[in-house]
């Protein structure tokens, strides 16, 4: 049996508070920050390259994972605020055609994006708001045992890939510097294409697979300077 190693690589960005700092003039009540929490179903892809041919149309399943996120933005007007955001989100792989075994395999994104908001403002205590963003993720893999064709995976790599979203929301004021929101959030990712450290009787040294499509549902919680 072909053996394949991955071992870990750094991730580009080891902080991701750095991209949502908060700046020393932030004493105004447009600036905000947030988190949320919440959960995320990614769907099937399509695995294009496994250190060599695979079947045509072979399926990646995950189970439903979680996803948290931090975030930063100013109130620029009364609908609009640009933002910055990263996040992490997580699916164990459940399952992959043709493969013997797929072992403690899990696959990931930590993206950074730069959103632009829009919200309705009103004189209720609910405001709706939707937005979208734009930036890259590193694509994580991290993977026990995976075994197909012949060949056995293990180890834990990375790749950074462009990447963007669309969100939607309500956000429930609970005073005027704090609000609670429910979001639903689609993101998509790029293909990410892994390389091992070392493999042994492989056709190439590359995993491939394709976009990623994940929604998440989470629960935001928001602070107003």
């Amino acid at each position: 049996m072909k053996m394949i190693r991955l071992f870990p690589k750094s991730l580009m960005c080891t902080c991701a508070l750095a991209a949502c700092a908060l700046p020393a003039f932030a004493q105004s009540t447009k600036f905000y920050v947030k988190a949320d929490v919440g959960g995320n179903l990614t769907q099937d892809a399509t695995l294009n390259e496994f250190f060599g041919p695979v079947a045509p149309n072979t399926k990646v399943k995950f189970d439903p994972g979680f996803r948290a996120g931090l975030g930063g933005g100013y109130q620029l007007t009364d609908w609009f605020a640009p933002e910055v955001e990263v996040g992490y989100m997580e699916n164990r792989i459940s399952r992959i055609d043709g493969a013997d075994r797929v072992h403690d395999a899990w696959f990931g994104n930590v993206p950074f994006l730069v959103n632009g908001k829009l919200r309705l403002p009103n004189s209720s205590p609910v405001t709706p708001y939707a937005g979208a963003g734009v930036g890259f993720s590193e694509a994580l893999l991290s993977v026990g045992h995976i075994d197909l064709n012949g060949t056995s995976l293990h180890g834990d790599v990375n790749d950074t890939v462009f990447a963007w979203q669309a969100f939607a929301g309500l956000r429930f004021k609970i005073n005027e510097q704090m609000g609670l929101s429910l979001e639903y959030r689609y993101f998509n990712a790029d293909g990410a294409s892994w390389q091992a450290d070392f493999t042994r009787g492989t056709a190439s040294d590359t995993m491939r697979m394709s976009n990623t499509h994940t929604h998440a549902i989470s629960v935001a919680f928001d602070f107003r300077f």
